[in-house]
């Protein structure tokens, strides 16, 4: 039996069938052979399961599907676990994709080239992505021009940065099944894309396509940023460093000999005394600095701001003013 196949993995949960089809038509349309698509419905609310299955069988002619639904919502995480689970074992390759995107046509072609023959033998890759709104116009020519502080990396090494920020796009990875299957499930508390990308990253080396290769679909359901939720000091310690503290702990059994971890840890907990003014908390919290200069900076001025300069602060940040 071959195993060459390439398993793209869809999760959808209460879609814009218009999005939706057009998304099933740029897969359609792939250049690359040997596909196969797993769509698992996350118990929808505004969609059948045969409402879906006209819809693809409508759009998706080039390539088998498999149909699935959960039998209650379950969140995205374990909707993808379950698609990972899904693949059948001819699947060497997994893609991951979301439902209000749209692929451009060698995007599998250019990223399955890319694990094959890139020099550091990634354990994953990503590319960048086209910008586009809700009716389908650019609005961005790539991400790092959408989101001020993204920057992409590749090599060896990134299990460090990846504590601190994700740079992997998640609707773009393409990896080894096999490898995927290890990392299962992916847990809650975390998006699944930035534990698959650690994960990678502690095996091995990352790498990216810099051409963007799909059309990612930013509007007011799905738009996030550095403090989306935060209006208070108490929503900026519960999103912003107790978050951050469990993650650090989320990942740390997967990076034990890790050298930044010691001082990560201890950042987590200067940040925890510093919100509550602690004695010496500024004096510690600013030592450690270099681990991540402008949230270290921010949280030692803007934490001690009156409530309504500290409004001021995170509309700044939210409107990519700071």
């Amino acid at each position: 039996m071959s195993q060459n196949i390439t398993a793209i993995l869809l999760a959808v949960y209460n879609p814009n069938t218009d999005w939706l089809a057009e998304l099933l038509a740029s897969l359609n349309a792939q250049t690359q052979p040997g596909l196969r698509l797993y769509v698992r419905d996350d118990a929808s609310t505004t969609v059948t399961l045969p409402q879906l299955e006209a819809l693809l069988r409508r759009q998706i002619t080039a390539f088998p599907y498999v149909l699935s639904r959960n039998d209650r919502n379950l969140g995205s995480n374990a909707t993808f676990s379950g698609l990972v689970r899904d693949c059948g074992e001819d699947c060497r390759y997994v893609a991951f994709c979301d439902q209000d995107d749209v692929w451009l046509p060698d995007k599998l072609k250019n990223s399955l080239w890319l694990l094959e023959h890139s020099p550091l033998s990634p354990t994953l890759v990503c590319t960048d992505v086209r910008v586009i709104d809700a009716r389908g116009r650019v609005i961005a020519p790539d991400m790092e021009h959408h989101r001020r502080r993204h920057v992409f990396l590749r090599g060896e090494g990134l299990a460090g940065t990846l504590f601190f920020r994700n740079f992997v796009i998640g609707c773009t990875v393409v990896a080894e099944r096999a490898r995927v299957l290890r990392c299962l499930p992916f847990p809650e508390g975390v998006v699944h894309d930035h534990y698959l990308a650690f994960r990678a990253a502690c095996e091995g080396a990352l790498d990216y396509l810099p051409e963007p290769q799909l059309l990612y679909r930013v509007y007011g359901g799905n738009q996030t940023g550095v403090m989306t939720h935060v209006r208070t000091r108490q929503d900026y310690y519960r999103e912003r460093i107790a978050a951050f503290a469990r993650r650090v702990e989320l990942f740390a059994p997967y990076a034990p000999g890790l050298p930044e971890l010691p001082d990560i840890r201890a950042w987590c907990a200067a940040r925890e005394r510093n919100y509550r003014r602690e004695r010496g908390s500024f004096g510690e919290l600013f030592r450690l600095r270099r681990l991540n200069p402008s949230t270290t900076l921010f949280e030692l001025l803007a934490l001690r701001m009156p409530r309504p300069l500290f409004r001021l602060a995170v509309w700044a940040v939210q409107r990519r003013l700071l």
